[in-house]
């Protein structure tokens, strides 16, 4: 695994367990919206830019997405 993958997978944790928390959602429940909607993708696709902000605004990036795409998490 390069350097690069192995960051894409901490933010993709930290972005998890961030959105777990401020949607008050279970892990079973964050980790189904993440696969319906290919978060973990969208994350890996856009890490050169999401990983330039705090997770907290890559948190926003990925309300926005979810926003686009009917989904209501808070």
């Amino acid at each position: 695994m390069s350097q690069e993958q192995i960051n894409i997978s901490h933010m993709q944790c930290w972005l998890f367990r961030l959105a777990q928390t401020k949607w008050n959602k279970s892990a079973e429940e964050t980790a189904a919206l993440f696969k319906q909607h290919d978060v973990f993708s969208f994350i890996a696709d856009c890490y050169d830019l999401l990983h330039l902000s705090s997770y907290q605004h890559a948190l926003n990036d990925i309300e926005a997405l979810l926003r686009q795409k009917g989904v209501v998490v808070c």
